[in-house]
C-alpha cells in the first residue's frame, strides 16, 4: 500500500514530479506505464531493483568502470541517480558512496557500509554523467555511506563538480 504520494508541480519549466513512499516495486512500475514519460517518478528511498524501468534510479556503475585506469582519481560510489526532491533543495542528481565506519544504528541505507557493495568508480566519470544530466536539475548531493571516509576522492568531486557551477551539498554523519 502507498503510504504517501506528492506531486511536485514546477509550472514554470512544465515538469510533474511524483514522490512516492513506500509504494512496492510493481505498483510503482504501473503508475509510471500510467502517467507516461512526461511524468518524472521519484522514491524517497531509491529502489535497488536495478531492472527498474522508470527514467531515473538506474544504477550508473553496474559494472566496472573502465576509464579509472586513466583517471587517477576515483571514488568507491554505491549508484547515481537524478531528479531528486528529497535529497536537497530543488531537483538534483545524487551520488552515494559506498562505504561507511560510522555504522549507525538504524541507518536507512545500510548496504552502503561495505565499500565492496560499490563500484571504483573514476571522478571523470561521475562528473561526466552528473553534467550531462544538468541542465534537469538544480545541485548535486553527495550522501551515503559516509563521504568524508573518502576525503580525497570527495574533495575532487566537489571541486570538479563546482568548476561547472553546480551548486554542491554533503550529508555526513560527523
Amino acid at each position: 500500500m502507498i503510504n504517501e504520494m506528492v506531486f511536485v508541480l514546477e509550472p514554470d519549466v512544465g515538469r510533474v514530479t511524483v514522490e512516492i513512499s513506500q509504494a512496492p516495486a510493481e505498483k510503482v512500475d504501473d503508475l509510471a506505464h500510467d502517467l507516461g514519460s512526461r511524468v518524472n517518478l521519484n522514491c524517497a528511498k531509491p529502489s535497488e531493483r536495478p531492472q527498474r524501468n522508470l527514467p531515473i534510479l538506474q544504477s550508473q556503475c553496474a559494472s566496472p568502470d573502465r576509464t579509472t585506469e586513466a583517471d587517477k582519481h576515483s571514488i568507491w560510489l554505491y549508484r547515481l541517480y537524478h531528479n531528486s526532491v528529497v535529497d536537497g533543495p530543488g531537483r538534483r542528481s545524487v551520488a552515494q558512496v559506498a562505504g561507511c565506519s560510522i555504522r549507525c544504528p538504524g541507518c536507512y541505507v545500510p548496504q552502503t557500509h561495505e565499500r565492496g557493495n560499490g563500484t571504483l568508480v573514476s571522478i571523470t566519470t561521475v562528473v561526466s554523467e552528473i553534467v550531462r544530466n544538468q541542465v534537469n536539475n538544480d545541485g548535486v548531493t553527495i550522501l551515503g555511506g559516509e563521504p568524508f571516509d573518502q576525503p580525497g576522492p570527495v574533495a575532487e568531486l566537489v571541486f570538479r563538480l563546482r568548476s561547472h557551477g553546480l551548486h554542491v551539498m554533503i550529508y555526513s554523519g560527523y
